[in-house]
């Protein structure tokens, strides 16, 4: 979607440029090395690629950084990684961005520990770890003998595989006996987890990265993709540029945002005021689809009636917006045959997160726009596995399967 490479001048004097002969590090590359990889002369080559035909073998595996879940092929030499490409039969579809393929030098770096670390006079020197399992073993014991065990507390990693992450936790519940367990996925997405599980019965997103061809409107809600998931992003970009509606609702003008047919540009903290504004608009055009929801969902005609009530105007005062502007965008999605919703932290990193996901949802239900290709509520999650550290139960409030734990 960035179309970089451009040709300059006609005829003979025809070349290949950087938008339009700009200087490369200034052009709108973002060095993923798609150009690199589907060059079919090698006039555009990749240093990391040569090293490739010296590889002993080949590894298929899922990118570390992101939630987008890229595929990667690694070429490996005695356990040293040399290249990274991206596969065509993955979710990401022979694309990855500037991490995926080439921020791999840390997998061999020298700050990498190689050994477990205890501390002795001061300094950490290294052990084995039939010795530092038998350190954490007498450390577990004694202080939970002399404080008891809400004296201790583990903090898992949504950068962990579901087996790591549900084996911690079950470690700290019923080995130390106390629900003292966290990970980042509390701070950053635990709202969407709730709200959607208020809202659908689960924590997760309804749709995946493979509808977005099927969306003939799409709306990123407080996310900024084309940085923080930049193969999704790239997916929503060319999506919007083969004529799908793109609206963006967000403090921040976005890469996205200056493509995009609306740009809601609400203040910082009033995403559920903005919401219920497209909400009200949705029942006064007669939009809802009644028949969904008679079918499909619970309490439905009573939030409607409520949502008659919403005052417009003191809900335009308080976004900052023209609320003409807000009804197009209502109309808009409630009129489109796909509607595809994206979310991230802007939505999610408030007190008021888990309301405004429930919003989000309530929008698709009204309007039908969930439980079918194309459609649907999807958190873009910020780590490669955030939904499965809180689906494994890392979080003192849910335990596995967001299991209530009073």
């Amino acid at each position: 979607g960035q179309f970089t490479l451009t040709m300059t001048g006609r005829g003979f004097e025809s070349r290949i440029t950087t938008d339009n002969d700009m200087l490369f590090g200034d052009s709108s590359c973002v060095s993923c090395g798609a150009c690199a990889q589907t060059c079919p002369t090698s006039a555009i080559s990749d240093v990391f690629q040569s090293k490739s035909v010296e590889a002993d073998k080949t590894v298929r595996t899922t990118c570390s950084y992101c939630g987008v879940g890229c595929n990667l092929e690694v070429a490996v030499k005695n356990d040293e990684v040399l290249s990274i490409r991206a596969p065509q039969d993955a979710v990401n579809a022979g694309h990855t961005c500037l991490k995926g393929r080439y921020a791999f030098k840390f997998y061999n770096h020298e700050d990498r520990l190689t050994s477990p670390l205890i501390r002795k006079n001061g300094e950490l020197v290294p052990c084995s770890w039939d010795e530092a399992l038998d350190f954490i073993k007498d450390k577990f014991e004694s202080i939970k003998a002399e404080h008891g065990p809400d004296a201790i507390a583990g903090i898992s990693s949504a950068r962990c595989t579901n087996e790591e992450n549900y084996m911690f936790q079950k470690m700290i519940r019923q080995l130390v006996g106390t629900n003292n367990i966290d990970c980042c996925a509390r701070v950053c997405h635990s709202p969407t987890a709730w709200g959607m599980q208020q809202s659908f019965g689960t924590g997760a997103g309804t749709n995946s990265a493979y509808d977005i061809p099927l969306a003939d409107l799409m709306i990123v809600i407080g996310a900024n993709p084309t940085a923080a998931h930049p193969v999704t992003g790239a997916k929503i970009k060319q999506q919007a540029m083969a004529g799908a509606t793109l609206i963006v609702i967000d403090p921040v003008r976005t890469e996205l945002a200056r493509m995009a047919d609306y740009h809601l540009q609400l203040k910082p903290g009033t995403n559920v005021a903005v919401l219920n504004m497209m909400q009200y608009f949705i029942v006064e055009a007669g939009l809802v689809d009644h028949e969904f929801i008679k079918e499909r969902c619970e309490g439905g005609e009573e939030v409607l009636e409520k949502i008659k009530g919403i005052d417009v105007d003191a809900m335009a005062e308080v976004s900052g917006l023209d609320k003409e502007k807000v009804k197009a965008v209502a109309l808009a999605y409630a009129t489109a045959n796909n509607a595809m919703e994206f979310h991230g932290l802007g939505v999610t990193e408030h007190s008021q997160g888990s309301q405004t996901v429930m919003l989000i949802s309530n929008l698709a239900m009204m309007t039908n726009n969930i439980g079918r290709p194309g459609v649907g509520v999807n958190p873009l999650r910020g780590q490669n596995n955030v939904q499965g550290a809180a689906d494994m139960g890392c979080q003192p409030h849910h335990g596995p399967g967001y299991l209530w734990m009073d």
